[in-house]
């Protein structure tokens, strides 16, 4: 009967709990991490339109006193109106650059957006191991409890010794030690997680979700390689900029009133490129594309082997699952087997311990396998730009 209850009570709290996709996706509608990184973009967004706008006219108003020489002195003014133009071209170049750094902002906020998913996945999963060796963990415990019961019936009626009882009853207590300890870590990865994800409360969290590969691998969507590519793309932006020597002209209107006569004057300045010529500026715009063209090369090499070893480590791992899967169904088979021979004294205790404690290990070792494919399957997934959207 205690078992049935546990039983509802556990599938009672399963229901209520929140899975990784709820929990991930409040996380990320409440980050103050992503909050404040999002506010990069409206910050570039701002930048970019600060670049393209045009400059602010002046004016200039001067009052004159005329006093001749013969006659009465007369009052006269000067305006003059100037306005700066941008050559042809020019707002172009600096359109292109204002989106390059828009552009930039979005491909930054995309690589800490996919990172912040990476880590949170990454942290759940550590999380889930825990757990999951905790529960394995408590039926360790009812398998040992179990042996220690018989082993003090057998030693009631005379078919083992004193000291073989003890040694049951050092291992049940042993692994009740190891869930202690498995508890404290199964806490310390559950209070990591919310930190990460910027929850300020505790919460019921299901630890059964699993990851899947959820898209073909493509390394050219990967987001720190997007970023390189952005920041190249800004970087000859800029170049193009500065490969304007003038950028503005100003167009100018001069009216002045004298007592004998008016005067308007309609002119233009230009500034003349003879010691500024920023042709240093263009040449630090070019070397800041050409290094970003060979980190982006770079980075696609180290892609591709990341890939490649991911992909190999899969490989290996699902085999490794397989095997110890069919070693697990002997082992529970052979388990049973030497319970029976147990409790009619037709079996010793380090037999039966010894098939004990190799099914535990190969329950550890599916469920570390598992842990292992759904890391690969995040990390895949951040390669291949998955987290993106």
């Amino acid at each position: 009967m205690i078992k049935v209850l546990s039983a509802i009570v556990l599938l009672n709290a399963s229901l209520f709990a929140q899975n990784f996709d709820e929990f991930l996706d409040n996380a990320l509608k409440n980050s103050p991490y992503l909050k404040a990184s999002n506010l990069n973009i409206d910050q570039a967004k701002e930048s970019g339109d600060a670049l393209t706008r045009y400059a602010n006219p002046t004016i200039e108003l001067e009052a004159a006193k005329f006093s001749p020489n013969v006659g009465k002195s007369a009052m006269g003014y000067r305006a003059l109106y100037s306005q700066p133009i941008r050559l042809w071209g020019v707002g172009e170049d600096k359109e292109n650059l204002s989106f390059a750094i828009k552009e930039k902002a979005l491909s930054l906020y995309a690589l800490k957006k996919a990172r912040f998913i990476q880590q949170i996945s990454l942290l759940y999963v550590n999380y889930a191991n825990k757990k999951k060796l905790l529960a394995l963990g408590d039926q360790e415990l009812s398998i040992a409890k179990n042996i220690y019961h018989i082993s003090i019936e057998r030693n009631k009626a005379g078919t083992i010794s004193k000291g073989i009882l003890l040694q049951a009853q050092v291992d049940y207590e042993m692994v009740q030690v190891r869930i202690n300890t498995l508890a404290l870590a199964s806490q310390n990865s559950y209070y990591q997680l919310l930190k990460k994800a910027g929850i300020n409360e505790e919460i019921d969290l299901d630890f059964s979700s699993s990851f899947g590969i959820e898209k073909k691998s493509d390394i050219y969507e990967n987001p720190d390689l997007k970023l390189i590519q952005a920041n190249q793309k800004k970087s000859l932006a800029n170049a193009q900029v500065n490969s304007n020597k003038i950028e503005w002209v100003s167009i100018i209107t001069d009216y002045q009133k004298k007592p004998t006569k008016n005067i308007l004057r309609v002119g233009m300045s230009i500034p003349l490129a003879i010691f500024n010529t920023k042709s240093q500026e263009k040449r630090i715009s070019d070397l800041q594309a050409n290094q970003s063209d060979l980190l982006s090369q770079n980075k696609q090499t180290q892609l591709h082997m990341e890939l490649l070893r991911l992909k190999k480590q899969r490989e290996l791992l699902v085999e490794l699952k397989k095997s110890n899967e069919k070693t697990l169904v002997t082992q529970i088979n052979l388990l049973k087997m030497f319970e029976q021979g147990y409790k009619i004294a037709s079996i010793n205790l380090l037999q039966f311990q010894s098939i004990k404690n190799t099914l535990i290990t190969t329950k550890i070792n599916i469920i570390n396998l598992n842990t292992a494919l759904d890391n690969n399957a995040i990390n895949l997934n951040y390669i291949s730009g998955a987290y993106n959207d």
